[in-house]
């Protein structure tokens, strides 16, 4: 499920090993990476690919980037998973505008154990619509859906504020284009910004250079709630990743600069979000509240909550997967990842030194059901696209030693 970077590799290697991988994407092949757009990556592209993906395309006659070169998002999926999307090995293995709604064990309720393995998987699959489209069976399902699509809410604890439902495309989840596609969202209005992590920094910087751009863009103001860290408004970031990572670097000195020193932005350090309402005016009052519970009030144009995703869990609710308590990641995996990230004491985890875990942590209670990519992460959020490869490598291991004949669907 998912044909994004980890899902196309991984039928690349299934299709290496003889099987016949099926590809069910919801939208378009690397659909989040059209959403994360002009936004640059952090690793370069040798990170991000792979040796067998990149072998293929150079034989297939594509030229490929260099492989210190640092992509954005939309780059990567023109310039190499596209390209791997259309190779010969994976003719007719994709299929767009198919959506896995839920996977079950034929003829078998959840409640059951004895006899899983022996039974296929069941697939239900829905077009772009919601509308039933058939049921597909499969020896093996590997879930690589990853995250994008699912955005955290924007109240206390994690639930969605009072109100915030009835806001409509007044509320953005996702970094928008803000120099090109969202200008007229955001040039001249009032800004709120809820989040301080890397999705927040690239929103910063961009808000910056729309403000500096004069005219009508230069009334935008923006009131940003974030954390109270003291001195430094944005999650910190180990200092090994920041000089292995020059556009990671470049990007979190810029954006100190700009959180110190600029005029449009009111910072609201601490503020949880109490509450949203419309107005007959058409602007969104919200309702802030400090730690201690005293609130304030403001009036803002646009909403842009960029405060972290979860994975879907409801796909596999008929399958028997045991997930962390903390993370809604596979248990194994993250028992694994929280060990190794408790050796770090505590400073920030550095994703720089995330590393597979090995086969056995990918085995979920369900036979032959895997997770992968980000969503094998969960809400943990120090994954990297190389993991995800090394993932893949894990998987094709425990389907050989299987020694069963599979047909491999994702």
């Amino acid at each position: 499920m998912g044909a994004g970077p980890v899902g196309l590799e991984a039928a690349l290697r299934a299709r290496q090993e003889g099987y016949g991988p099926v590809v069910f994407e919801a939208g378009r092949v690397a659909e989040h990476f059209v959403r994360y757009g002009s936004v640059r990556l952090f690793t370069p592209f040798r990170m991000n690919s792979t040796e067998l993906g990149r072998g293929l395309l150079r034989a297939a006659g594509v030229k490929l980037p260099g492989e210190e070169e640092a992509l954005t998002a939309v780059e990567l999926r023109e310039r190499y998973l596209l390209p791997l999307s259309r190779l010969p090995e994976l003719s007719g293995a994709i299929r767009e505008g198919a959506r896995v709604a839920a996977i079950a064990r034929e003829g078998v309720t959840k409640g059951r154990t004895q006899g899983r393995a022996s039974r296929p998987f069941l697939l239900r699959i829905e077009n772009p619509r919601g509308e039933l489209v058939g049921h597909e069976r499969a020896d093996v399902v590997i879930d690589t859906s990853g995250l994008y699509a699912n955005p955290n809410a924007t109240g206390s604890g994690g639930l969605p504020a009072p109100g915030e439902e009835s806001l409509g495309d007044r509320l953005e989840r996702h970094l928008p284009d803000v120099l090109g596609e969202a200008r007229s969202r955001y040039a001249g209005k009032r800004l709120l910004l809820i989040g301080d992590g890397r999705s927040a920094a690239n929103a910063v910087a961009d808000l910056d250079t729309l403000v500096r751009a004069g005219g009508e863009a230069a009334r935008t103001r923006v009131e940003w709630a974030h954390r109270d860290r003291g001195a430094g408004a944005f999650a910190p970031v180990p200092s090994d990743a920041l000089e292995q990572l020059p556009v990671l670097r470049e990007l979190t000195e810029r954006t100190a600069g700009i959180a110190r020193d600029a005029a449009w932005m009111t910072h609201r350090a601490g503020a949880t979000i109490a509450a949203y309402r419309r107005l007959p005016s058409g602007a969104i009052e919200v309702t802030l509240a400090d730690e201690r519970g005293a609130e304030t009030r403001i009036e803002v144009d646009q909403v842009l909550a960029l405060v972290g995703y979860r994975p879907d869990l409801s796909l596999f609710r008929e399958l028997q997967v045991h997930l962390c308590y903390a993370s809604e990641g596979p248990m194994a995996l993250a028992a694994a990842i929280l060990a190794a990230q408790a050796k770090d004491g505590d400073g920030p985890p550095d994703c720089l030194d995330q590393v597979s875990h090995g086969p056995e942590t990918l085995k979920n209670p369900e036979p032959d059901f895997y997770i992968l990519g980000a969503k094998s992460y969960g809400r943990n959020a120090y994954f990297l696209l190389r993991l995800g490869h090394a993932q893949i490598e894990d998987v094709m291991t425990l389907l050989a030693a299987s020694g069963r004949g599979l047909n491999l669907v994702r």
